[in-house]
């Protein structure tokens, strides 16, 4: 074998050891663009999913919000209401406490006219039962006077009927005399 031949034979050699490997090389770099092809994907399709993921997340935050605004909105109306109610009660409770005082006031002028009335009713009373005693007392001393006078004239009438004078005569006989 000569020199040329084998000089040949490796550089044939070598370009076919050249071309296995640059085959290769592009084998391996074509796998690895496929892998990161399917890496990339992966990531994409990964990317995609927590996207979609958030998008939704997103959509609840926002009827959540949506759905806290419009609790809120109702919170504030009943609580408007409830400030407009506590002030018609307060407003009734004051206007309750006026009638309230005018009534304790209306029950304190009955109570002092009640303690007036009673006692003007002792006083009269008092006054009735003095009268009646007085009543009683001139009564009891009608009744003796009409008694001592029929008691009289019963003895004059007596002493008429012994003696036969009346009692105008025995007054006009000692004046008389």
């Amino acid at each position: 074998m000569n020199k040329d031949t084998k000089v040949i034979i490796i550089s044939f050699s070598v370009a076919c050891f050249i071309l296995l490997y640059s085959t290769v090389a592009f084998y391996v770099m074509e796998e690895g663009e496929k892998s990161k092809k399917v890496i990339l994907q992966k990531k994409v399709a990964d990317i995609t999913a927590e996207k979609q993921d958030l998008e939704s997340r997103l959509k609840e935050a926002d009827a959540l919000t949506v759905e806290l605004k419009a609790r809120l909105k109702t919170q504030e109306d009943t609580i408007a209401d409830m400030t407009r109610q506590l002030a018609d009660e307060k407003t009734a409770h004051g206007g309750n406490l006026v009638k309230l005082g005018e009534r304790d006031s209306e029950i304190r002028s009955l109570k002092d006219r009640l303690a007036s009335e009673l006692a003007e009713k002792d006083s009269l009373s008092k006054k009735l039962a003095k009268l009646s005693e007085d009543y009683q007392s001139i009564k009891l001393q009608i009744e003796n006077e009409t008694k001592s006078k029929e008691d009289r004239n019963k003895r004059s009438k007596e002493i008429m009927e012994k003696e036969g004078v009346s009692l105008g005569t025995i007054v006009v006989d000692q004046k008389s005399q």
